[in-house]
């Protein structure tokens, strides 16, 4: 791997460099046995065994490589990875989101997969929207094979709304004043959750809303009129109706939830991951809609992806695309999208079964598929998620400093 180029702005992270085996070794067993390669990743639930199965499977079902897996927490996983690239070790294939190619890719800490993706028999199978969720913005490689998804949506209280005589919202404008009536006594409208992870809320209701964060050619255009005037809608919820509980601008999602499950809000937007929890806690009285739109019409939300690199340091690319290919494939698709780790599939085949078109509720996820759009991969994204965006967003709606200032800083970064 080429250590001493790639990836020098990321030093300041001050991550260590990890004594893994280095994915630049020769094939152990080369002509011997399987070609051995070493996969990363992370696990939402540590107790489910449904990635060692998975490992089992692939390599009991041929001879020709061998998966080893190494789990790391996803707290450390993204500084880990980091630091294996900046010091040529670590594995031959990872896991990754959509948001961290911005860091690899332009640097050549990664590989482009473009031509096993032409090669692939399934690349006609993968939801078509969902192959830039792998791209640089304004570039055509693939640097990341899909593999899991999830889109932004809006919970809401059916029984709040009914008692209100309040339609489920359609429009941005719906929604600020479902808001304002739902707060009072003691309840309020939704929470705007400024603490960690906010940003994805955020940037559902700024997509929803027609702002971008990149132009067609890869430029940064958050803070043009559109969202300026997005923003400044999402900041109203705060600064002019007070319709967020107290602490919500330094909410994370645990308090979002909880304030949502105990009955202080009547909205919240999240992703299906919440969905069998709230449906078990308020049965019929749960609505779910799509993020409301500026004219209610259909729109885009927010759309997260979870799939697979292959290190540029590795010589063993070929049998790391055996292994991550198989992942995306009809079969082990449907089981790692039904376990505990799942998500949306990003096959066709997969989201056309029974399992992801009998319930409604989950239906509102899967239609949102093909125009959600993910934060761009671009090297910025990763301080402004991890660092900048907090601060930034809890001036603003403690009336600080403006949307356009907000937006301008925010867009300073990604630059």
């Amino acid at each position: 791997m080429r250590s001493t180029r790639i990836l020098p702005a990321l030093a300041a992270l001050g991550v260590v460099a990890l004594a893994t085996g280095c994915a630049g070794s020769a094939p152990s067993g080369e002509g011997d046995g399987p070609v051995e390669i070493t996969y990363w990743l992370w696990q939402d639930d540590a107790t489910d065994p449904t990635w060692t199965e998975l490992a089992d499977e692939f390599n009991g079902a041929q001879d020709d490589v061998k998966v080893v897996l190494e789990t790391i927490p996803l707290d450390q996983y993204q500084n880990q990875l980091v630091s294996s690239a900046m010091n040529g070790t670590g594995p031959d294939a990872a896991r990754s989101k959509d948001w961290w190619l911005g860091q690899f890719a332009p640097q050549g800490a990664i590989a482009d997969l473009t031509s096993y993706v032409n090669g692939w028999d399934a690349s006609d199978d993968v939801v078509d929207s969902l192959w830039a969720t792998g791209q640089l913005p304004g570039e055509d490689a693939v640097y990341m094979l899909p593999h899991q998804y999830t889109t932004l949506y809006l919970y809401y209280r059916t029984d709040y709304f009914e008692e209100l005589g309040l339609e489920a919202p359609r429009t941005q404008q719906d929604l600020l004043d479902a808001a304002a009536a739902l707060t009072g006594d003691g309840r309020y409208g939704i929470d705007v959750r400024g603490g960690a992870g906010g940003q994805d809320q955020w940037l559902a209701w700024m997509y929803a809303g027609g702002a971008s964060v990149v132009d067609d050619s890869g430029e940064v255009v958050l803070d043009d009129a559109k969202g300026v005037a997005v923003n400044e809608d999402y900041l109203r919820i705060v600064t002019d109706l007070q319709a967020a509980p107290p602490g919500s601008i330094t909410a994370a999602f645990a308090d979002v939830k909880t304030n949502f499950v105990e009955g202080l809000t009547g909205m919240m937007i999240h992703h299906p991951g919440s969905l069998k929890e709230l449906q078990g806690v308020f049965g019929d009285k749960l609505g779910v809609v799509p993020i409301p739109t500026a004219d209610g019409k259909p729109g885009a939300t927010l759309g997260s992806m979870s799939g697979n690199v292959i290190l540029e340091g590795s010589d063993k690319k070929d049998a790391a695309w055996e292994w991550i290919s198989w992942l995306s494939e009809e079969a082990q698709m449907e089981k790692i999208s039904a376990s505990p780790q799942g998500q949306l599939p990003v096959l066709e085949s997969v989201i056309d079964t029974e399992a992801y078109s009998s319930d409604p509720q989950l239906a509102v996820a899967v239609d949102a598929i093909p125009t959600a759009k993910t934060w761009p991969a671009l090297e910025g994204v990763a301080e402004l998620a991890a660092k900048e965006w907090n601060p930034l967003i809890q001036q603003a709606f403690q009336g600080e400093i403006s949307s356009q200032d907000v937006l301008t800083k925010m867009s300073d970064v990604l630059r």
